[in-house]
This record gives C-alpha cells, structure tokens and sequence, in this order.
C-alpha cells in the first residue's frame, strides 16, 4: 500500500472531533447552477463536486491541470508543457462528450468537439462545478458524459478591492494575475488581467499568454460579461526514438519549430429577475477563436524542408432564454455555429506553394427542454425529470431525457440516482473533413446509469461512495481513414471519496476511483475488427484512459495563519494501439503506473497577504505524461520537481 494512506489513516485515528463543516461535498449553503436550475448542493441527485477558490489556493497549484491531477480526475490528458493541449474526460467518456462552460457560456469547440482548458488562468476562478452525471437533457450537444462549469471570481460585498496573486518557479516561469472590483448598493463590477510565461524543460517549449475579463452588474438583473486573451505555445511533440530522429528535431524533441497560437474574444449579456417563485433569465452570447497551427517537416521525396500552416476562425453565437415557477423550468436555446479552415503547404527551401486546402462548414441548432422537481415528504425524497428536443442542421431531429431522484432517510444520509439518455453529435472535422469527412454520420447515442450514498457523520467524517455504468451506442470510429458509426463504447466502475476532518488543525481527503472502459466494433465483419499481435478481435480496452487512481490530500494547520499541504497522486498503467506497418497490425504501447508526492507550505501574514511554498513531484520522478505519435518513440516526457514560490494579496 502507499506509504502516504497508511500515515493518513494512523493520523486520522489520534485525532479528536470538533463541529467545523466538512469541505467539497456537503454543502448546503452553496447553490450551483452547472444543471441550469439554481439548487442547494445538497439536493443535487446527480454525483456532483464544487471545487472553490480556497481549495485552490491553500494547495498553492499553479494550473489546472494540476489542480485535475489532484482531484483525482482519471482521464486527464496533457501534453507535456505547460500551456500545451489540456482536455479532461469523465468516467470513461472522452473530452468530446463533455460540456464545459465559463460563467454559464458554452466553450467546446465545434470543429474537435473538446476544450482546451490551457486557455483559463487559475487565479480568475472562483469555483468549479463538475457534473459528473447525464446533462444532454438540459443542454444537447456535448453534455453526455457530464458537465464543467467555471465560474470567475465576482464583487460580494460593497467597497473597492484589490487582488494581486502571482508565482515564481526556479526555471524562472512566472504567473501574475491582477484584480480589481467595486461594487455600490446596486451596481457591481469586476476586471482582470492575467500574464503567464514559461521558458520550458526542453527546447521549444517555450509559452506566453496573456489575457483578461470582467463583468459589469446592476442589481444582478442585467450583467454584461468579456473576456479575452492569446497564446503562444512551443510544441517540441515526444522524445523521438533514438533510431528515428526527425530533420527538423533533435533526441529531445520531435521539433524544435513546431508551434500554435490561440487568439478567443467572447462577451455575454444575460438579464435575470425573481418576484417570488417565479424567475426569468435570458442569455446572449459571441464567441469568437482564432488559431494557427505550423507544422515544420522533411519531404521524404525531395528532403527539402515543408512548412505546413493551419489557420482555423471559429464563430459562435447562442440565445437561450428559460422560465422557472417553483420547481418547474422550461427554456429554449438557439445556436449558430460557423468554422472557417484553411491550410496552406509550403517548400520553404524551394520558397514555393504546394497546395492549400480550405472548408466552411456552418450549423445551426435549435432545442426546447423542461425540466420538473417534485420535494415530497419534507425535502426526504425529492424525484425529478427533464427532457430536451434538438433540431440540427446536420443530422436528424433528436430527444434527450434523464430522471433522478434523491433520497435523504436521515439527516446525515443521502441516496442518489439518476438515468439518462446523452447525446454527441459529429463535430465538424468528423462531418467535413475535405477528403476524409463523412456528412452521413449519426450522433453517437449514449445511456447512463449513476448512483452515490452519502454519509456524514457528525460532521467530522464524510464519505461517499459512486457507481456508474455507461454504454455508447453509433460511436465514431475512423474506417480506412474515414469516420464511421461503426463502434460501441461501454464503461463502468466505482469510486469512493472518504474525507476527515477530526480537529481544527488536520483534515485529510481521499479519491480512489477502478473504472473499466471497453471499445468494441460492432459490425459482424471481421475486416473492420481490430488485429492486435497477430489476433483479430472485435473488443479491446480503451486507449488513454486508467483504470485505476488514487489521490490522497492531508492538511495540517499548526497556526491558524499556517497550513502544510501534503499530497499523493497514484495513477494506474495506460495503454495505446499504434499500427505496426511491418507486421499489418496493432502493438500495445504502454505507460506504467506512476506515483507523484507534492507539498504546500501556506503563511498569512497580516492579514491581507499570504505568501506560499510549494513543491511538485517532490522525488523528481522521470515518468511520461502521455503516449507519443508512434510506436517506438519515447513519448511525451512529465515536468520532474519544481519549487515555486506564491504572493496573494487582497486589499
């Protein structure tokens, strides 16, 4: 067993009890809105986390993707550097299957389907709220496996405030995030800027990204939302294979010129009123992205150097207006969708054009839902329904539908279960892919089974313990180099979050999450089946994901200005098929289980400014942070330790 659980549980066992609420799950007082209805936490029937800025902040994280790491997310992906592709999937469902909202605005992308969490400064949040449950029945597309939504910091209290955070690294990265906010009887408002650098570990792996937001407020009614920014990221790709080392790289990296550059501006204006029990709310928003991606490779024929540049503009708006009386909601939304793609193919040594390629899907979408809750017997049992119609410009008409209850027999028990039906439609490059694109395919057809129990004793001790089954129907598969409704996705498994908090100076939290995900084809011939190692079959784990991991977060607080994080992250093996052109089939690559130590050390000092130490991958453990582009390459490698110091400070 982990050394770290043993300590944890010998330490939870000296400890004493006192009456301070537990954190991240059970809490009343919160009222998340991730389902698009405003409910206290603790009525939500779906398997749902809040994460809050403090729980950020007391671990001193610098990125989100650590901070996903450690809540013990299974499938998080990253690329390696910092800045570099971070997409996250739930239980089993890839990226694509989740929607992912800033502020209550949808961010996927149309053209993969996924986003690129890279793009949000951590110090701009001020909670996460991950449904981990069917969500397509509020929102259609994309919301199948779950939803996240991020909500950025906002003025409470009347009065002017500053906020000034910001960390160093010994590689000499930094973060700076500035803040400012006022807020006057019925006015509010709230503006910030955030600067992110980071030279690398390798070369080309360099990053830079600025950006910034806010919102402008009266009375909470009317409330006009921006945010903007750019980045500038290095992408050295894997280690090259030692046997195998590209012209334009060198043994640490697969390129030294490789590179992407995001640009997105976004703004919403939402108004919202309650008299009563009844409550409108209305959302416009725009959504605007920009992308270039340069590829820099030999030509295998004439060894001349190829520049290969992809610029992609995306363009999205979304109208939504809902209605609520009592514990009944209705709404309708309306989404335009344009992708403009073009791709230009150069010999830089000859300094001439080869060819260009370009495409300009659009999509329009239009859905009704209704959603209704039923509290009976004094809030102990509270059933609810929601169902949802789409009208696409893509595919057929579709419904989605789910149905939970909760279940609260004692005071500090709770039981809840859900269903539903999820839907994923194809994304622009599945549809229209020039070349490759299949405009015949299906939206991919998802059920869903969730359940928890939930015990909080005495408030000193929660724990609860989450089972999910999952099955995708007409998933996509790519066919001879063309996507095809040809697969079936199943996934299960079991997750436990204990958490303690004995005495006001410790408190200790657990994740251990066994989840088995499997991917079959489910035509009967065998052409279209997979060989692997010489063996056809039509069934086979699934790439990427493990199948188990073990988080473990103890916080000590000796003073109530001082508290010492110490954290554990378990991660089981991944594998990945890559195709083996010499032997016609599939290898089974490999990433074997790794697990990483991390610390925090958090001081107050008077008052308004906290100063933090934190140390990442304590043992400079050499471990790869995901699969490479090949079989025989050296993947893509895991930063090893690395001190950064943090100030916040709020006046």
């Amino acid at each position: 067993m982990n050394p770290l659980f043993i300590l944890l549980i010998a330490l939870a066992s000296m400890s004493q009890p006192d009456n301070e609420e537990l954190p991240h799950y059970w809490l009343p007082e919160i009222v998340v809105t991730a389902k698009r209805i405003s409910e206290p936490l603790q009525d939500v029937a779906v398997d749902m986390k809040v994460l809050t800025a403090k729980d950020i902040s007391q671990r001193g994280i610098r990125t989100l993707s650590q901070l996903f790491v450690e809540e013990g997310i299974l499938d998080t992906r990253v690329t390696g550097v910092e800045g570099g592709l971070l997409t996250l999937g739930l239980r089993g469902f890839p990226a694509d299957h989740v929607l992912v909202m800033l502020n209550g605005t949808v961010v996927n992308s149309p053209s993969n389907g996924s986003f690129d969490f890279s793009e949000i400064p951590l110090s701009s949040i001020s909670r996460i709220e991950i449904v981990k449950g069917p969500a397509s029945s509020y929102y259609g597309a994309y919301a199948s496996s779950g939803v996240i939504n991020i909500i950025t910091k906002q003025q409470t209290e009347d009065g002017l405030s500053l906020a000034i955070e910001g960390n160093v690294t010994e590689t000499a990265a930094y973060h700076a995030y500035t803040g400012a906010a006022f807020r006057r009887n019925a006015f509010a408002s709230q503006f910030f800027v955030s600067r992110r650098k980071n030279d690398g570990e390798r070369l080309n792996s360099d990053f830079e990204s600025i950006s910034g937001g806010g919102y402008l407020s009266y009375d909470g009614i009317a409330t006009v939302r921006f945010s903007m920014g750019e980045r500038d990221v290095g992408v050295p790709g894997p280690v090259p294979d030692p046997d195998f080392i590209p012209a334009f790289g060198d043994s640490d990296v697969n390129s030294l010129f490789d590179s992407q550059k995001n640009n997105h501006a976004a703004g919403s204006v939402q108004f919202e009123k309650s008299i009563g029990h009844f409550g409108i709310l209305a959302i416009i928003s725009y959504r605007k992205e920009h992308l270039v991606y340069n590829n820099v490779y030999e030509d295998w024929l004439t060894y001349n150097r190829l520049c290969d540049s992809w610029y992609y503009n995306t363009e999205t708006m979304v109208g939504s207006a809902q209605v609520s009386y009592w514990w009944l909601s209705v709404g309708l939304d309306a989404q335009n969708q344009e992708f403009w793609a073009y791709d230009t193919l150069t010999d830089a040594d000859a300094d001439s054009l080869i060819s260009t390629l370009s495409w300009n899907p659009h999509r329009k979408n239009k859905g009704v839902w209704g959603s209704i809750k039923a509290p009976l017997f004094s809030k102990k049992l509270i059933p609810s329904v929601s169902v949802r119609w789409d009208k696409n410009s893509d595919y057929d008409d579709f419904i989605s539908s789910s149905g939970s209850v909760m279940f609260k027999p004692k005071p500090f028990i709770r039981i809840g279960a859900s269903a539903g039906k999820g839907i994923r439609p194809p994304t622009f490059n599945e549809l229209y892919w020039p070349g490759a694109g299949n405009p015949e395919l299906k939206p991919q057809e998802s059920t869903q089974l969730n359940s928890f129990v939930d015990v909080n004793y005495k408030k000193k001790f929660f724990m609860r313990v989450s089972g999910f089954k999952r099955e995708v129907k007409e998933a996509i598969a790519w066919i001879n180099f063309k996507p095809e409704n040809i697969d079936r996705m199943t996934s299960k498994g079991i997750e436990l979050h204990p958490e303690f908090r004995p005495v006001d100076l410790l408190s200790i939290s657990l994740t251990a999450v066994f989840m088995k995900t499997e991917e079959e084809r489910i035509t009967a011939n065998p052409l279209y089946h997979w060989v692997i190692d010489g063996k056809t079959v039509a069934k086979r784990r699934a790439s990427y994901i493990p199948e188990t991991k073990f988080a473990a977060t103890l916080i000590v607080k000796p003073m109530n200005t001082t508290s010492v994080t110490l954290s554990s992250v378990y991660t089981g093996d991944r594998i990945a098929y890559f195709y083996d052109f010499s032997a016609s089939d599939y290898k089974i690559k490999c990433i074997e289980p790794v697990t990483l130590y991390h610390t925090c050390i958090l001081q107050e000092i008077a008052g308004p400014l906290t100063l933090s130490l934190r140390i990442d991958n304590i043992l400079d453990t050499k471990h790869p942070s995901n699969f490479g582009y090949t079989l025989s390459d050296m993947n893509y490698p895991a930063p090893g330790r690395n001190i950064s110091l943090g100030l916040r400070y709020s006046l």
